[in-house]
């Protein structure tokens, strides 16, 4: 996973993803300590192209992403 990537949230156990399906662009990654709880995980950076009209960028855990387009 990539910036570029075209990527869906998956979900989580959290009922705060209220994204859940939706389809974003992966702008960056990286560990973060200690971020709501998860020691050393990584989490990513998304553009959500859906909030009209400028869409909104969000953090969510990587893990809970999946790549739907690759960026080459």
């Amino acid at each position: 996973m990539k910036p570029g990537d075209m990527v869906r949230l998956i979900g989580s156990m959290w009922s705060s993803y209220e994204r859940e399906g939706e389809v974003g662009l992966l702008l960056e990654s990286s560990i973060m300590n200690n971020r709501s709880g998860y020691p050393n995980a990584e989490f990513s950076r998304v553009f959500w192209g859906t909030d009209s009209p400028r869409g909104k960028i969000s953090i969510c855990k990587t893990s809970h992403l999946e790549v739907l387009n690759e960026n080459r």
